[in-house]
């Protein structure tokens, strides 16, 4: 099984669930308030290692109640947090999130603590990159910190995996260095200016993407299914039909699940099998970080409702 080392964010997710957003000027009565350890980075690294992946995080946290609350919740899902940082001064990351009865959301984030990863700490952790495999990256820590990571993984020739999301505009000489880049609809528009809709749209935006050197375009498209394309290979997956509670964090799950399958050396058409399975089942359950499934509930799944990839997990 190879190392997956995530440099990322720590959210904790303040979650208002509600039958549908007010409109400017509205006060509506909300269903239910709950609150969940979130934040892409640290979403993904739960994701791999409640499936039984080796992860290691690299972050910072407040000096906090959410902090803590952070470093239990690494614990429990048995995530290396030996290299997380704390900050005497900023607080941990706050997700506001405004969930509808349909499970679609909204989401504003106070960043905190996240934005005082710096370069500095990248590059102190210099050998922690160097002794892992696989490298997940996202965008909800400093720019300068997101390349800093990759010039190193990129230099010890490391598997990176980017999620540029929430998506900015960053220096797109970077695409080169990367081995996956996943995106989903938004990011993949923000990104080169294509309105993906479908399966074609898909296709023309990852082509943009594959001419400005990246290796291996993943496009994620929620209930239209998940695009592949790279030099020689060519994807379309369908989604799983499944009753959806909560969308937070399917994302995340898909790309903590397919981080696993290529850490245990699957095909790259398994670990997408794999994460587009996982990913639905996440998104069955409330709540982030607790509804990402362990190994032995996507088993279960894949043998009730996909037998077709029982050789996936057997």
């Amino acid at each position: 099984m190879k190392r997956i080392l995530v440099i990322g964010s720590f959210m904790m997710d303040l979650v208002a669930k509600t039958p549908r957003v007010p409109v400017e000027g509205e006060t509506i009565r909300g269903i239910s308030f709950s609150q969940f350890t979130g934040g892409k980075g640290a979403n993904q690294a739960v994701a791999a290692s409640k499936l039984g992946g080796d992860v290691t995080m690299l972050g910072k946290l407040g000096k906090d109640q959410f902090g803590e609350a952070h470093m239990n919740s690494l614990k429990e899902y048995k995530v290396n947090s030996k290299y997380i940082l704390r900050d005497e001064f900023e607080s941990t990351g706050i997700g506001f999130i405004t969930l509808e009865v349909s499970g679609k959301n909204r989401i504003i984030i106070i960043p905190g603590a996240n934005l005082k990863l710096t370069s500095e700490d990248i590059e102190a952790h210099e050998q922690l990159i160097k002794e892992c495999d696989i490298l997940i990256l996202q965008l909800e820590i400093p720019l300068e910190s997101t390349y800093k990571a990759m010039d190193l993984a990129y230099k010890y020739k490391k598997t990176i995996i980017f999620n540029p999301a929430p998506y900015m505009d960053f220096e797109k000489t970077y695409l080169s260095k990367l081995t996956y880049i996943v995106l989903n609809e938004v990011e993949a528009r923000e990104c080169t200016g294509i309105e993906v809709v479908g399966r074609q749209s898909a296709k023309e935006a990852a082509e943009s993407l594959l001419i400005r050197g990246c290796k291996n375009i993943i496009i994620t498209m929620g209930e239209k299914g998940v695009y592949f394309l790279n030099k020689d290979n060519e994807y379309f997956i369908e989604s799983r039909k499944v009753d959806v509670v909560d969308t937070t964090g399917a994302g995340d799950e898909f790309i903590g699940s397919f981080a696993y399958g290529i850490g245990n050396d699957w095909t790259i058409h398994d670990s997408l099998q794999f994460a587009n399975v996982s990913s639905a089942l996440a998104v069955t359950k409330m709540g982030t970080q607790p509804s990402l499934p362990y190994y032995h509930e996507v088993v279960d799944f894949i043998k009730e409702n996909a037998s077709e990839l029982i050789n996936l997990v057997e």
